[in-house]
């Protein structure tokens, strides 16, 4: 037991004198590497092999990995971003105690949701580090994601629709065709069931005005649709396109003739629900999707083609969309 003492302790004293003498910029290497992190210094991440390779080139490395997964661009954004502040993270602390990371992101002012989606995207990125062997233990394994709370899903009422036509009919402009451009838009929400960024993204070469249709490119999961609209809309489009002169790029403009943005067309929709007096908690933009799916189901239209319509993937994302009230209990009884 004296001689295992001793060994100890001429291995201990041997330790400390070659830590003191060891470079800071080493120390932390070591500390690091012992830690089961393959960080060499601020800006590096070690490669197999033994390359060290720029944080920058792995963030590129990483976009590569998620378009070749056919993600959305908005989703690429999303993921990258919650990979660069995890990597800031790694640069200042140990990168195996995720947990601290974690506890640190949920403290903030976030709703149970949103940290769903950030714990899921920081999953994929040490997936990514772990496949990629720039990490040596599977950290994403260690990450356990709650259950999502399913929000309140408002749709609009047909009261609520005729109050709104009433009101852009008679609303006051405050610059020209202000209304009808409004109106458009509203339209394309109930009637067409566009996406946000199917909004802004559209353009006036996409619409079909002999068919009746409108093309959307590129959506949510690269993927393209068809969406058709009635009479009433394609006179509201007719009369616009006529007024404003533009026959090419954007077909929904800000005040100033440029592209909407996200947040403007979030405040005309928001402006629309409160000044018409149909305005409640839950109403979103959203909403004139989920009202699209309502009255499609409502019309007698079969699950599948609304599916189809509103650019799901899979049939039990479209029955989120779908609300089943007291009155459709009533019909199939009585």
């Amino acid at each position: 037991m004296k001689d295992s003492h001793s060994l100890r302790d001429i291995i201990e004293k041997d330790l400390i004198r070659i830590i003191k003498e060891m470079p800071p910029d080493e120390l932390v290497i070591a500390y690091k590497s012992l830690s089961g992190i393959k960080v060499e210094d601020k800006g590096n991440i070690e490669a197999p092999g033994g390359v060290s390779k720029d944080i920058e080139d792995i963030k590129k490395e990483y976009s590569t990995h998620l378009r070749s997964q056919n993600k959305a661009d908005l989703t690429i954004i999303d993921y990258l971003g919650a990979a660069g502040k995890l990597i800031l993270y790694m640069e200042k602390n140990k990168m195996g105690d995720i947990d601290s990371y974690l506890s640190i992101v949920r403290s903030g002012n976030i709703s149970n949701n949103t940290y769903v989606k950030i714990l899921n995207c920081v999953r994929s990125f040490l997936h990514f580090l772990y496949g990629r062997q720039y990490i040596d233990r599977d950290l994403a394994s260690f990450i356990k994601v709650p259950p999502k709370i399913k929000p309140i899903k408002e749709e609009l009422s047909d009261l609520d629709i005729k109050k709104i036509r009433n009101y852009l009919l008679k609303r006051k402009e405050r610059y020209r065709n202000e209304n009808l451009r409004d109106e458009i838009i509203f339209s394309l929400g109930i009637d067409c069931g566009l996406r946000r960024q199917e909004f802004i993204n559209l353009n006036w070469e996409d619409i079909n005005f002999k068919e009746n249709s409108i093309n959307i490119k590129n959506s949510k999961g690269r993927k393209n649709r068809v969406v058709y609209f009635n009479s009433n809309l394609g006179k509201l489009m007719h009369s616009y396109r006529k007024s404003s002169g533009k026959y090419i790029s954007a077909l929904i403009r800000g005040a100033h003739g440029k592209r909407m943005t996200k947040c403007s067309l979030q405040n005309i929709i928001s402006r629309i629900f409160k000044e018409s007096k149909t305005y409640r908690k839950n109403l979103t933009l959203h909403s004139l999707r989920h009202t699209y799916a309502e009255r499609l189901r409502r019309k007698g239209v079969d699950l599948p083609t609304i599916s189809k319509l509103l650019g799901h993937s899979r049939l039990d994302t479209t029955d989120i969309y779908l609300h089943v009230n007291k009155d459709d209990f009533k019909m199939a009884i009585l």
